[in-house]
């Protein structure tokens, strides 16, 4: 008896994954990210690994499980590019996303961290405003936290949920909500690593530097090594009118705990395409 093997054939590109390259011994300094200033960094990423990043729009991928999904929102905000800039713009988005991760999770409570953060790609240098320069997409595989500032985090957030004591919840957890704000084709799209194939010696801490109205924001972040075993995913032509919302901690170990993520040049991009815009905006969720 003759079987035959049935060949799936996977949608998506080929894209370089930076890495990081030069860890540092345990008890070192962190390595050091600064969103606005490349200068400063202290991470070497170049050159990046080719890595296949599969397009898995269509799929239903879940946060629980692979730690990130897809979601259609047509938000009210006219212009994106008034977020940082207006406040009457910053908390007509602060309460969508509330409710959209509310919805989404199904969380007793949420807390968002903060207003959104645009990033702009290098060409777009005309979205700088006053000392507000532009915070460019990060082109290395991160996570938003560590354990330890995830926990801290958390706790500072709890204070705002009265009669809330975190280490009395049943679970609680931290995602991104991030949406494009330019139509595609994209030359930076970003792509996220399935959560079921990362381990933790895969993550490095990597101190963040991040530009804010009230001054320099710097926050423990994961930088991730290489790892062949990795699924990097993308949904190819997102629109303003959808949101990736991906796990950033979670306090249930039967859960996706965090989603490495990446902007990563996507050579199949016309070259004359308005360069990629994007918002993000945290959450802090607990469940009873």
């Amino acid at each position: 008896m003759q079987v035959s093997h049935a060949v799936v054939e996977l949608d998506g590109v080929q894209g370089d994954i930076n890495y990081v390259r030069n860890p540092q011994p345990e008890g070192a300094e962190p390595l050091a990210f600064v969103t606005e200033d490349e200068s400063r960094n202290t991470m070497i990423t170049l050159p990046g690994i080719p890595m296949f990043i599969e397009d898995v729009r269509g799929q239903q991928t879940s946060l629980d499980r692979e730690g990130f999904e897809l979601v259609r929102h047509k938000s009210g905000v006219a212009d994106f590019n008034l977020i940082e800039e207006d406040e009457a713009v910053d908390q007509l988005y602060i309460d969508e996303m509330a409710a959209l991760a509310k919805e989404l999770t199904g969380a007793t409570f949420v807390v968002m961290q903060g207003g959104g953060k645009k990033r702009y790609g290098k060409k777009a240098v005309q979205h700088e405003s006053g000392d507000l320069k532009n915070a460019f997409p990060a082109l290395y595989p991160h996570g938003d936290t560590t354990d330890t500032s995830a926990y801290a985090l958390a706790s500072l957030f709890a204070g705002a949920i009265p009669g809330l004591e975190l280490g009395s919840a049943k679970r609680w957890a931290l995602i991104n909500l991030w949406r494009p704000i330019t139509p595609p084709p994209h030359d930076y799209p970003l792509a996220v690593c399935d959560a079921r194939t990362t381990v933790p010696s895969d993550a490095v801490p990597v101190m963040a530097y991040t530009a804010t109205r009230g001054g320099e924001l710097v926050f423990e972040t994961h930088g991730y090594l290489p790892n062949p075993d990795h699924r990097w995913c993308y949904f190819r032509d997102m629109t303003p009118d959808e949101v990736l919302v991906f796990k950033t901690h979670d306090s249930d170990p039967d859960r996706a705990h965090q989603v490495a993520h990446t902007a990563f040049f996507d050579a199949t991009c016309p070259p004359d395409a308005p360069t990629r815009g994007s918002v993000e905006m945290r959450a802090f969720c607990v469940f009873d």
